[in-house]
């Protein structure tokens, strides 16, 4: 098999955290994991990267409590567009309310900050493993 054959590209995960803290340091975390890293600070700007034709998204890590708009509208918008894209959830609060909307809308996982890496590591490679097969997403 050819070394840039599509079954061995790397895993496109889009990290959508508005903490410029905590999304440089997951960002350096999944690189390391052998990602390839898109960031989006805003709800806004995730469905700009998902509309951007450049690299097909494997699985999203979506921080509900964003500036613009919340994680559940964002992951509806997301269930819309692409109902089997894997999407974990990592969020430093949730009400039960929001935790049971979110697994109505069909999320991946669902972890609370503050978390061990490892365990985050695990449930985004346990979401990309679970997922249908089909190819990436994207929005255009």
């Amino acid at each position: 098999m050819k070394a840039n054959s599509p079954s061995l590209r790397q895993p496109t995960l889009l990290l959508v955290e508005d903490d410029e803290l905590v999304r440089d340091a997951m960002t350096r975390l999944f690189v390391r994991e052998g990602y390839l890293v898109l960031t989006a600070a805003t709800g806004h700007d995730a469905i700009g990267v998902l509309r951007t034709p450049s690299s097909p998204i494997d699985v999203v890590l979506l921080d509900i409590g964003l500036p613009d708009v919340s994680g559940a509208d964002l992951c509806a918008r997301l269930r819309q567009f692409f109902p089997s894209m894997p999407v974990v959830v990592c969020t430093g609060a949730a009400s039960p309310e929001e935790a049971a909307e979110l697994r109505q809308l069909g999320i991946t996982h669902f972890f609370c900050k503050p978390i061990a890496m490892p365990e985050l590591i695990a449930g985004v490679r346990s979401a990309l493993d679970e997922r249908p097969s089909s190819p990436p997403a994207n929005l255009n």
